[in-house]
Formats: structure tokens, C-alpha cells, sequence
């Protein structure tokens, strides 16, 4: 992942390593979607994540480490009873630092639409709640290729990194489910998802992904506003990539974060924050380390 050419020969040795993991900070990374209270209503807010990634940690002259800062614009609406359209518009910062310079860029990164239909919800099917209440929701969608994707390994003036781009170039297809279990004031929040990516303009494919959540929360109200602590896990894997048809052994990989968080909500307005601590991981053969990540989100309900 995270390379750069400090001499000719220094490029001639990190050309196989270059091409990275593809669990990245980049356009191809997870989603965390986070604890998402009052599901029954809209919500439109902003969030930012910072995340920070390490490659070859132990050596002076091949250590890169790169951070990503993630503003993302998220919507939620309910256009039709059962049906759940969610958005997410990112603006990148991101930094990649070596041992020979510093790399910087931002604009817009890659748009991600989803789509979800509301199967089971106890809340919503019965006159009144159970002991247990259920909500299973289940959809998919698609994440569009805004942010740019300039990937050349023979131009030491760019990144020769596929990961260290503002989006994958690609057109790439989600699927995923939702499912909420509540009893009183405690809940247990599970999502999984499934990337399937295309090939881009450029003969890049990232490798399919497999990520999600499970997280265990308790609400306590205080006056009008209701605290919600959580404490879970955030997983993913994803496959090899392939450039112009050939398989990138280097890449791919898999990674397991413990969460914790709070999310703070009334009738009108959520703020949330959530920290993960990698726990397991091997991306892109152990050349690329995790560190920890940081998300802050604050919404307004209609």
C-alpha cells in the first residue's frame, strides 16, 4: 500500500510491494455505519472518520504511513413505508508520509447509495411491544466512481499506489442486511455487508469485500435526551485484486476492531462518537498495520 520511490533503486524494490492491501483507508475500505437510534425517522447530518495506516513499519528507508480524513455528508429517508434509502457523499484529506517527502490530496470521493426493505419490525407490525423487538431490514446498493482514480507504478511523481486514490474508478454493486433485537433499554445491533467490484477504466480491480458489525448497547434517558454506550466489533475481509486480468498476491487481507462508543439522541438532533482498536489483523501480507480509528457523527431528525 504505501511505497515511495525514494531513489531509483528504492523503486525498483518496492514494485511488487506497492500495490497494498485492499483494507485501506481508500475509496475501497469497509463501511462502519455506526449505531443509527430512532430508526423509524429521516435523518441528514455529517460525520468524519480519521484513519491511520502503517507499511513497513520496521524499516527506515520503505516506512510510509499514511492518514485519511474522511467528511461525509449522510442522509436517511423513508420514501415509502418499509423502504429505507440511505447516502453518503465523502470529501477526502489524505496524507501519505515516507522517508523521502510528503504527499497530500483531497476533493470528492466515491458517492454510495443504498436501499433496504423493512421485512420484520415488531414496532411497526404488532399494537403492541413483546418482551423482545425485532427489526430486519435487507437491500443493497451501488457506489459511483466520483473520486478519481490515477494509478501509475512507472510515474515517481504520483502515488504508485492503487489505495492511495480518492475513489476506485469503479461502478461497484452492495448488498447487506440489517437486524436489531431490543429488550427495554438494552439492544444488539448486527449488520453485514457484501461488495462485489467492477474493473475500472485503468484494467484495476479491487478485490471483493465482506464486512459488518455487532454491537451491544443500553440506553439510559436523562430528562429529555437519551445516552446510549456501546461496546462491540467491526470486521472485514477482502479478496486478492487483480491488475489488467492478473492476480495481485499482495493484496487483500483481513481485519477484526474492537468498538466502543456513545451516542447521544433527543426527538430532534443525534451526536455519536466511536473509536475502534484493531484486535487481528494481516493485510497485504503483514506489510500493512491498522491503527486506530475515530468516527464523530452528528444528525438532525425529521
Amino acid at each position: 500500500m504505501k511505497i515511495k520511490h525514494l531513489v531509483f533503486l528504492i523503486s525498483l524494490l518496492t514494485a511488487q510491494v506497492s500495490q497494498a492491501c485492499d483494507i485501506c483507508g481508500c475509496a475501497n475500505s469497509g463501511s462502519y455505519f455506526g449505531l443509527m437510534p430512532q430508526s423509524h425517522k429521516s435523518v441528514i447530518g455529517l460525520r468524519y472518520q480519521r484513519l491511520h495506516f502503517v507499511t513497513h513499519a520496521d524499516s527506515k528507508v520503505l516506512k510510509t504511513e499514511e492518514q485519511f480524513n474522511v467528511g461525509e455528508v449522510y442522509a436517511r429517508l423513508f420514501p415509502i413505508k418499509r423502504v429505507q434509502v440511505m447516502a453518503f457523499l465523502p470529501y477526502r484529506i489524505d496524507k501519505q508520509v515516507t522517508s523521502a517527502d510528503v504527499k497530500k490530496q483531497n476533493g470528492l470521493g466515491d458517492i454510495t447509495v443504498l436501499a433496504n426493505y423493512n421485512i420484520l419490525n415488531t414496532f411497526m407490525d404488532k399494537e403492541t411491544s413483546g418482551a423482545f423487538n425485532h427489526t430486519l431490514m435487507v437491500g443493497g446498493g451501488v457506489k459511483l466512481p466520483t473520486g478519481d482514480f490515477k494509478f501509475d507504478e512507472n510515474n515517481t511523481l504520483e502515488v504508485a499506489n492503487a489505495n492511495f486514490q480518492l475513489g476506485t474508478g469503479s461502478t461497484d454493486l452492495m448488498v447487506n442486511a440489517f437486524y436489531t433485537i431490543n429488550k427495554d433499554q438494552w439492544g444488539l445491533a448486527t449488520n453485514v455487508s457484501r461488495k462485489f467490484n467492477t474493473t475500472n477504466s485503468q484494467g484495476y480491480r479491487f478485490g471483493d469485500q465482506v464486512f459488518g458489525t455487532v454491537e451491544l448497547y443500553r440506553s439510559f434517558n436523562i430528562g429529555s435526551i437519551s445516552l446510549t454506550p456501546s461496546i462491540g466489533v467491526y470486521g472485514e475481509h477482502a479478496d486478492h485484486g487483480k491488475q489488467h486480468g492478473k492476480e495481485l498476491d499482495i493484496t487483500g487481507g483481513r481485519l477484526l476492531n474492537g468498538t466502543a462508543g456513545v451516542t447521544f439522541f433527543s426527538n430532534k438532533w443525534t451526536l455519536g462518537v466511536n473509536a475502534q482498536k484493531p484486535i487481528a489483523q494481516k493485510s497485504a501480507s503483514g506489510h500493512v498495520v491498522a491503527r486506530e480509528r475515530l468516527m464523530v457523527q452528528v444528525g438532525f431528525l425529521f
